[in-house]
């Protein structure tokens, strides 16, 4: 499927989110801004989730003020089991469908994501059941999984109902990208990357960073450097660089306000860095310990 180079990301709009977030959740008419800027600068795609609070709820409400937006723009969102019986599976995904449509006061998903890919090797039957009845329903378009770890999506990458999967993916986040084998494998799906800015963190004052992520200084500071090599500012820089991977379709990226979405819409809009410029900035921020790319592990010490 064809999709835009941005999607806007709304967990945001439903929770305060992000290290670097010092707006907090927005009010309702804040909320309406951002989602007003977004749709008259051509973002087409919202990502949200039944567990982004009340996102989706904001959305509907957006989308009976803006009918034109309603009518134009698509939506991803995600359900998440937890430890259920077997049987019960099915039917909470349904029932977690409908309160989505409900909350966002559409007829239709567009994207509906497993929001933990991990649990499609619980249920993967009956995940695979209550998929097949959206689709043939005409609920949903597509199917995926959001993860973590390329890992976790194995399984699902190897059956074609489901064409869509989100993933972090960073200029210090490199898992995939030096892969070819785990490359290739995504070139025939629609992938959603998310965690271009690892959270907001790559904007930190370094001298902020504590406990754990006091070792994640040394790359942050590379990344400071790079930038300035290139006379670039980091936000373009970290889009630029996941702008330019070939396996990578749409970049979801949270705004705080207005300001952050026109700006982000234009560096999505940027032209992609040369294969020596990607090289070199790989090769510059090697070597980052996994844990880095896994937020309830770093240190709440921030």
């Amino acid at each position: 499927m064809t999709v835009a180079k941005m999607t806007l990301g709304t967990v945001q709009l439903g929770l305060n989110y992000g290290i670097n977030n010092k707006e907090g959740k927005p009010s309702l008419e804040k909320a309406f801004k951002i989602l007003d800027t977004a749709f008259l600068n051509g973002i087409d795609t919202y990502d949200t989730a039944a567990g982004y609070g009340d996102s989706e709820k904001v959305i509907g409400q957006y989308f009976n003020y803006n009918r034109g937006a309603k009518l134009n723009t698509k939506i991803i969102t995600k359900f998440k089991l937890g430890n259920i019986n077997k049987k019960e599976v099915e039917k909470n995904i349904i029932n977690s469908v409908e309160n989505s449509l409900y909350n966002l006061d559409i007829s239709q998903i567009d994207t509906l994501l497993m929001h933990d890919a991990k649990e499609y090797k619980l249920y993967k039957e009956q995940i695979d059941k209550a998929y097949d009845r959206l689709f043939n329903e005409k609920i949903i378009k597509h199917g995926g999984a959001s993860a973590y770890t390329y890992e976790e999506l194995e399984k699902m990458l190897e059956n074609e109902m489901y064409l869509a999967f989100q993933l972090p993916v960073n200029m210090l986040d490199q898992r995939i990208t030096n892969n070819k084998v785990k490359k290739n494998s995504l070139m025939n799906k629609t992938i959603y990357v998310r965690s271009v800015y690892l959270q907001g963190i790559f904007f930190k004052d370094v001298n902020t960073l504590k406990g754990n992520l006091a070792e994640v200084i040394l790359y942050i500071k590379k990344v400071q450097n790079i930038a300035k090599r290139y006379q670039l500012s980091i936000a373009e820089l970290s889009l630029r660089y996941v702008n330019s991977l070939d396996y990578v379709n749409s970049l979801v990226i949270g705004c705080d306000n207005e300001t952050q979405v026109e700006q982000n819409v234009m560096l999505t809009e940027k032209k992609a860095f040369s294969s020596d410029t990607m090289k070199e900035i790989e090769n510059q921020l090697k070597g980052v310990p996994d844990w880095v790319f896994f937020p309830m592990l770093w240190d709440k010490q921030v």
